[in-house]
């Protein structure tokens, strides 16, 4: 370890201004790549078991990475800036978001790139509250768990796309009180309604499920 830090700091000396902007660049990329993945793996950890699939790895990868190249191209160039507020304006995502949570966790992969332009040592703060936060959310939730108990079920909305084979398993499953099905080409398009007597079972459904249902909404059904 302490041969490759000394290598380092030979190329380090050796280099011209320029090439050491680059260089400090290309050190901030791997570093907000390896932060954005260990946020989104700690998230994981804690009842987002959907965060594991290739696609949200690719996300947390490459989200703090592009927010940390945009900061450094606008730099303090105001006529670029309002030219890339114009451009990146039109940039909408077409997949349709699950929850707000998983907004905020763009966002705040966003914000990671973003600081690491202005402060390294706040991103790494930034990183470290990321990375905890789920755990004390998880320490909490038994409070949820009481309050759904006492005023009501847990009603989720939800909608995938499945083939046969699961829409004939989770018509079968006890918590899926309605659905309605729309063909589309060779996929079917379902919409569901289910209820749940806590957030247990409810994190087991969406576990189960979350590589085939692209959205849901999640309410307090006080009627119960």
């Amino acid at each position: 370890m302490q041969d490759l830090l000394e290598i380092i700091a030979i190329a380090y000396k050796k280099l011209s201004a320029e090439n050491i902007v680059l260089f400090l660049l290309l050190i901030k990329i791997i570093f907000c790549s390896l932060g954005g993945l260990i946020v989104t793996y700690s998230h994981s950890l804690f009842s987002y078991k959907w965060l594991r699939n290739n696609f949200n790895i690719y996300v947390g990868l490459t989200l703090p990475i592009i927010g940390l190249v945009i900061t450094t191209v606008i730099g303090s160039n105001i006529a670029l800036s309002i030219g890339m507020i114009g451009a990146l304006s039109i940039v909408r995502f077409r997949t349709p978001v699950r929850t707000p949570y998983e907004l905020v966790h763009y966002f705040s992969l966003l914000t990671i790139g973003i600081s690491a332009k202005v402060d390294l040592s706040i991103t790494i703060v930034l990183i470290i509250i990321l990375s905890v936060l789920p755990y004390f959310i998880k320490k909490f939730s038994i409070f949820n768990f009481n309050k759904s108990q006492q005023e009501g079920k847990l009603t989720l909305s939800f909608q995938g796309i499945m083939n046969d084979e699961d829409l004939k398993k989770i018509a079968n499953i006890k918590h899926v009180k309605n659905y309605s099905v729309k063909i589309e080409k060779n996929d079917l398009n379902v919409s569901g309604f289910a209820t749940f007597e806590n957030n247990n079972e409810k994190d087991k459904f969406l576990d189960e499920w979350s590589s085939k249902i692209t959205n849901y909404n999640i309410d307090l059904d006080e009627s119960n």
